[in-house]
């Protein structure tokens, strides 16, 4: 692993503040701990835990999975040396993509500090019961955090799972910054994945805006689903259905708005502070600048009743992707929803749909339907192709569509309307170079081993 991403820094944890309201995490830079404080009681160890989020960015996941797919096209205004993102959208990026490197870089620098933290757990002094069972539960978050991290990294620069065969980023569960470790097999991945998880299996707290058992549960289904566990899926992803409910049509849109948590099984919060964030990969608000907009693909998908057009907008006579349309505060922040319960239906869908239960998964398709087109008509036979339109629709721009169509080896298609240019490509196919993402070069010059 490269040592310029890896390497110790002073103040890796940062000091967080909860807020008695609504527990809200709110990060200071500025207030950073010493590793000797960390260490020194179970309460400056949490802070410790709670500062890995602060490195935590899955909006690069968002990003690379809308515009590697057909969820967007290119604005005019992002193209050129400056762009952002424009390369990966057209296909035609190389291992030196800034995004590339940044989603790398951020996910490994987290693991590391995650690392520190449980190698250096035992010098923590625990005075009491309530405090031993304080310090196992942000043990377990920290596996459950290192599993996330590992599978966010896999999803991206892993081969397909569509082949048992293939190999995968390096899991790294150590701060040894001298070894060289090189790829593994999908196999050894997933026994490293499940091992973090299952100790991952008991934290106390119920913060939604921190891993917590049900965050655990959401992971394991996504996991499950990519190894082609049908019968895990369907169990863990029935376990959150029961908990959280489905929203209607009247209270869809506060979802996006954060006036609304109950079908959001884990979300980070974000504020001003954060340069990276949902609303920031679309368009530059400082500049006015657009980056992307929806592809017409998408926007066709939808009848003019459905709840989820409204995370569709115009400005300046196009279409904008409004899905992250900012809080009652600012039209500019929002928090990232990370897992929600609509997802956990549609995993259930596919993996009854793969174990030959076609009517359990039609119901969970039809449930999904409805409850965001009230006007819509059930559908009476499911298929593979039916499954994952419907999850084109509602996860867009929630960082799954590429990475759904590599994990199967599908082609991603455009319509020709939503290339920048009639020169561009219009499928990506699986044996074509650009179909799995590289190791950035910065790293694989530091270690030939990836």
């Amino acid at each position: 692993m490269n040592k310029n991403i890896i390497r110790i820094v002073a103040g890796i944890c940062l000091c967080i503040s909860i807020n008695s309201c609504n527990n809200l995490l709110e990060l200071d830079p500025s207030d950073a701990l010493s590793e000797e404080k960390i260490f020194s009681s179970v309460a400056q160890f949490e802070r410790g835990v709670l500062g890995c989020y602060s490195t935590y960015h899955p909006e690069y996941n968002l990003l690379i999975g809308s515009v590697m797919s057909d969820e967007c096209r290119l604005d005019s205004q992002n193209n050129g040396v400056n762009g952002f993102g424009n390369l990966l959208q057209r296909w035609v990026y190389s291992s030196e993509d800034d995004v590339l490197y940044k989603a790398w870089k951020d996910n490994y620098a987290t693991i590391y500090s995650i690392n520190l933290l449980l190698e250096n757990a035992v010098k923590v002094p625990v005075h009491n019961e309530e405090q031993r069972e304080k310090f196992r539960s942000l043990i377990a978050e920290l596996h459950g955090l290192r599993a996330l991290l590992h599978f966010d990294l896999h999803r991206n620069f892993g081969a397909s799972d569509a082949d048992p065969n293939e190999v995968t980023i390096p899991y790294i569960t150590n701060t040894d910054v001298n070894k060289k470790p090189g790829r593994i097999s999908l196999t050894e991945f997933y026994q490293n994945i499940w091992k973090d998880l299952n100790s991952a299996g008991d934290i106390q707290h119920q913060v939604n805006f921190r891993l917590q058992n049900n965050a655990v549960l959401a992971l394991e289904a996504r996991v499950a689903l990519y190894q082609k566990n049908y019968s895990l899926a369907a169990e863990k992803a029935t376990a959150l259905i029961k908990l959280y409910p489905l929203e209607d049509a009247e209270r869809y849109d506060k979802i996006w708005k954060d006036n609304n948590n109950s079908e959001v099984i884990f979300q980070l919060k974000r504020t001003n502070d954060n340069d990276l964030r949902p609303n920031t990969l679309w368009q530059n608000y400082s500049t006015g600048r657009m980056y992307f907009r929806p592809s017409h693909k998408l926007m066709s998908m939808y009848d003019e009743t459905d709840v989820r057009l409204q995370n569709f907008g115009k400005e300046e006579g196009d279409d904008i992707i409004s899905k992250y349309p900012g809080n009652d505060y600012s039209d500019r922040i929002n928090d990232v929803k990370v897992f929600r319960v609509s997802e956990m239906y549609l995993i259930r869908a596919e993996a009854n749909f793969f174990m030959g239960k076609n009517q359990e998964a039609l119901q969970d398709i039809n449930t999904l339907r409805t409850k965001r087109d009230e006007m819509v008509e059930p559908i009476n036979t499911v298929s593979l192709d039916g499954i994952m339109k419907e999850r084109y629709m509602e996860l867009s721009y929630e960082g799954h569509r590429y990475y759904d169509l590599k994990r199967l080896q599908w082609s991603v298609t455009r319509n020709p309307e939503d290339l920048f240019s009639p020169s561009d490509v219009s499928v990506l196919q699986p044996s074509d170079k650009a179909y799995i993402l590289p190791v950035p070069l910065k790293e694989t010059m530091a270690n030939p081993n990836l």
